[in-house]
């Protein structure tokens, strides 16, 4: 004689297994939907970053922040309009990072290079709490915070302080290559 309620027991213990195994599917799935748009969204804008129009904010922005071989001092109240657009491009990727569109990984590897010297200009413009800017760009500070972790386990073997990296001189060299070269990517990190 058959016991019914082995069977049910049985039977609701096949169905909770083939359940969890489909959801575990299904988050697999939704998991590497994520991962490929994630490589998307950053194809998107690292193609923005490097179109003609944003290439000529870039320049802009170097031609504004130069005079002759040195940096011109920064109004932090009154800064040139071409700051705008380039901090607003590296806001908008904060943003993305903070919603999980962008991986953060990602984003330092390809912009950092680009993000670093021109925050470290700006830098006054930015966190001075005397600024009228400074709660423009939460999600940019955000991101700069996030990147220069990685960056830092990146340099852990050199003894050479993150911030003083970023001297004028290098600024300045940054800036001038833009205007030089055209922006172009660049690989110094290596």
């Amino acid at each position: 004689m058959m016991n019914w309620t082995e069977v049910q027991a049985i039977a609701t213990v096949a169905l909770v297994a083939t359940s969890a195994g489909a959801i575990s599917y299904a988050a697999l799935q939704l998991r590497h939907e994520r991962e490929y748009r994630s490589v998307a969204n950053l194809e998107k804008q690292l193609g923005f970053f490097l179109s003609e129009g944003f290439l000529a904010a870039r320049r802009k922005l170097a031609q504004d922040r130069m005079s002759g071989e040195e940096l011109r001092p920064l109004d932090k109240d009154e800064p040139p309009v071409s700051v705008f657009e380039v901090l607003d491009f590296y806001e908008h990727l904060g943003l993305l990072v903070k919603k999980g569109h962008l991986n953060i990984y990602d984003v330092w590897h390809t912009f950092y290079e680009w993000a670093q010297p021109v925050y470290a200009d700006l830098r006054p413009m930015i966190e001075d709490r005397e600024s009228m800017y400074a709660d423009h760009y939460w999600d940019l500070r955000r991101l700069v915070g996030q990147m220069d972790g990685i960056q830092r386990q990146h340099m852990r073997n050199q003894k050479a302080d993150h911030w003083t990296m970023w001297t004028a001189e290098r600024i300045l060299a940054h800036y001038k290559y833009e205007i030089e070269i055209g922006g172009r990517p660049h690989r110094t990190r290596r």
